[in-house]
């Protein structure tokens, strides 16, 4: 499961200087992807708890808050460090979430096929993120942790400069003076149970996305440079997205081995007393997630270093998100590659 407690502040002004062990020399050697700190981390034998045994039904307008609060830089050939404050740093977006419903012989079940769209930088008919909701069980995590090279948006090399034709190539991981990989502390305080009763999430999401937008709440000078993120998102019911908050705050339970609170696991007894069910109380995201920015001189403007390699930054983050609206805020999507699950009208929550 997410701590949000923030350990190990290491950023410009730290003077701790970390650096990658791989080199970034030519085209094809720029395909970089977050390192899978996240694998055992994920599968660690921590507990959690799910309150229902349905795929949770989240479609709708989302403000999703990503708070880097850990931040490798460079150690070696440096011109100019590309790590660049205000350290920690936060962007905000508004995420567009679709979510299938199946209608089978008119019976009609949430699915995890979802549709994620950053609208503040994504073109969604075009770019829309295809994700699974599903149980976190290990084997699954697993499968879905590993490096994964693809192409993200093969239009993107004619449309910007500096886009690494070819999809993701190589793996980069941050490393100490001696050349050791250095583990993210936000994914190793974060896990989820490889027993039942499990969560509900969409794991190991690894997608590129250029940094091009000034559109985000407290955006550092990051504009121009490629991001590649490595990201998982937990959906837990916590007890202040109940109706009844503050008065039924005795609802609420830890999740065993994590800091996480949500509405207790009692199969609704204690909310029954203030006239509600879990039913009531809305969906939440928590996560993690981050990765390398690399920054091309054709878009950033930062000159390589010493080695002839593009800078690269290594930040990660805390992830935050709350439902602002519903499915019908959702804007209809027409289009082949979508399907039925562009039209909200037609996914509408089957178990409200």
């Amino acid at each position: 499961m997410v701590n949000f407690t923030c350990t190990g502040h290491v950023g410009a002004g730290s003077g701790r200087r970390l650096t990658s062990s791989s080199k970034v020399t030519g085209v094809d050697r720029m395909k970089i992807i977050s390192s899978l700190f996240l694998l055992a981390l994920l599968t660690s034998g921590c507990r959690a708890q799910n309150q229902t045994n349905e795929i949770p039904y989240v479609a709708g307008t989302w403000e999703i808050t990503y708070t880097y609060n850990e931040m490798f830089g460079p150690l070696g050939g440096v011109i100019t460090n590309p790590c660049r404050g205000p350290f920690p740093y936060r962007y905000t977006w508004n995420v567009l979430i679709y979510q299938l419903v199946s209608d089978v012989n008119g019976t009609k079940q949430t699915t995890g096929n979802i549709r994620a769209c950053w609208s503040d930088r994504m073109n969604c008919i075009n770019d829309a993120l295809n994700w699974t909701i599903r149980e976190g069980d290990s084997s699954y995590v697993k499968q879905e942790c590993y490096f994964r090279p693809y192409d993200q948006y093969g239009s993107n090399y004619i449309l910007y400069p500096g886009y690494p034709q070819g999809g993701y190539q190589t793996e980069i991981k941050p490393t100490d003076r001696f050349g050791n990989t250095i583990s993210s502390r936000l994914y190793s305080r974060f896990a989820v149970p490889n027993t039942s009763p499990f969560v509900y999430g969409s794991f190991c999401n690894q997608f590129a996305w250029y940094d091009g937008t000034t559109t985000v709440k407290d955006t550092p000078l990051y504009k121009g440079s490629w991001r590649y993120d490595n990201e998982t998102w937990i959906f837990l019911r916590p007890i202040e997205n109940c109706p009844c908050f503050p008065a039924c705050s005795e609802c609420e339970e830890t999740i065993p081995n994590t800091i996480l609170k949500q509405v207790r696991n009692d199969g609704g007894a204690c909310l029954a007393k203030y006239g509600y069910s879990i039913k009531d109380c809305e969906w939440s995201i928590v996560g993690v997630g981050g990765g390398p920015a690399v920054f091309p001189p054709a878009t950033t403007g930062l000159p390589q270093t010493s080695r002839g390699e593009d800078q690269v930054c290594f930040s990660y983050a805390n992830i935050k998100g709350t439902k602002l609206k519903g499915p019908t805020s959702l804007p209809q999507v027409v289009a082949a590659s979508w399907g039925k699950i562009g039209i909200p009208s037609q996914n509408l929550n089957p178990n409200p």
